[in-house]
């Protein structure tokens, strides 16, 4: 290996000073607007998109934890409804269950994207596997209450929108048919 040129060591340290690998939000209390010092560090982090945030305070990560599994339930409801409305209409033909799950599935695409959809933490998924919590270059004396991962995956965020396109279009068309 050759060493290093000066312009190569100001590119590494530049591109790690754009996106470090690893944020630890500390669980340091210093006066009463600790929570909220922890959610500035949070968002800051969430904002660079940093590939691994651990998050020490207990209460913050648990409420992240929550904030990624209600997106996560109203992303494959909406999938899964939306499916469903078109399968029933191609398979069964009933047509009240078809529209239905349609419902569910515009309702929850709904409330994904006025909620969820702008938010930076709709990239992040919280890394459960121990497997692969090993593998995270976690900085010494750091705990590890919630760990999340940047995936930052825009065909699986707007995944749920174009079966919910579908379904609604598939509904409307059977609608259209009935009428006629």
């Amino acid at each position: 290996m050759h060493a290093q040129t000066g312009w190569d060591a100001q590119k590494q340290e530049l591109s790690e000073l754009i996106s470090p690998t690893v944020r630890v939000i500390r669980e340091v209390y210093e006066g009463e607007n600790a929570h909220e010092m922890f959610q500035n560090d949070l968002n800051r982090a969430l904002y660079k998109k940093i590939r691994f945030i651990i998050i020490e305070p207990t209460r913050l990560g648990e409420e992240t934890e929550r904030w990624i599994a209600v997106g996560n339930c109203l992303h494959k409801t909406s999938l899964m409804s939306g499916a469903a409305s078109i399968a029933i209409g191609l398979v069964w033909k009933l047509d009240v269950f078809s529209y239905s799950f349609c419902a569910v599935s515009v309702f929850c695409t709904s409330l994904y994207s006025i909620c969820w959809a702008c938010d930076p933490c709709v990239e992040y998924q919280v890394e459960r596997k121990r497997k692969n919590l090993m593998k995270i270059p976690v900085p010494e004396g750091a705990s590890t209450p919630v760990v999340l991962v940047h995936t930052g995956n825009k065909i699986v965020m707007f995944s749920h929108r174009i079966v919910t396109l579908l379904a609604a279009s598939f509904c409307a068309w059977k609608l259209y048919q009935t009428l006629q």
